[in-house]
């Protein structure tokens, strides 16, 4: 069944908070995103497959030690619902601050939340950064 409206914005609201706290480098990115047992985050880096809250952690603040600050404008994002399981389509740029520029890249991900006391938690991250056609 398609997400009604404050199903969307609850989702949407878990990725925008990803967004501020990825860009902020603050360590509270750990809490916000593991929800247990069975949470993935794929990244689109070689080596970032984290499935348990130490690797999450380790992988996310050794993001955080990269001289430039990450950061995502999405310019599509669909949320869809079935239960208590909804997944996230979203398109846009990783954006890249460095002191002096900005640099951009396309960047997916496709996102999984539960339905869990009320609140959508995250369940899995999985980010590419699609290539040119060759």
């Amino acid at each position: 069944m398609p997400a009604d409206a404050s199903d969307n914005d609850a989702v949407l609201a878990r990725l925008d908070r990803l967004n501020e706290l990825l860009f902020a480098r603050d360590p509270a990115i750990v809490d916000e995103m593991w929800s247990g047992p069975g949470f993935r985050l794929i990244g689109s880096e070689l080596g970032e497959v984290a499935a348990t809250r130490e690797d999450l952690a380790r992988l996310l603040i050794g993001l955080f030690t990269r001289p430039a600050r990450l950061s995502w404008q999405w310019h599509t994002r669909i949320v869809e619902r079935h239960g208590d399981v909804a997944w996230l389509f979203a398109e846009g740029e990783l954006l890249v601050t460095h002191a002096d520029r900005v640099d951009r890249s396309p960047y997916r991900a496709v996102c999984v939340f539960r339905l869990d006391a009320g609140r959508w938690v995250w369940r899995l991250f999985c980010g590419s950064e699609p290539a040119a056609p060759v």
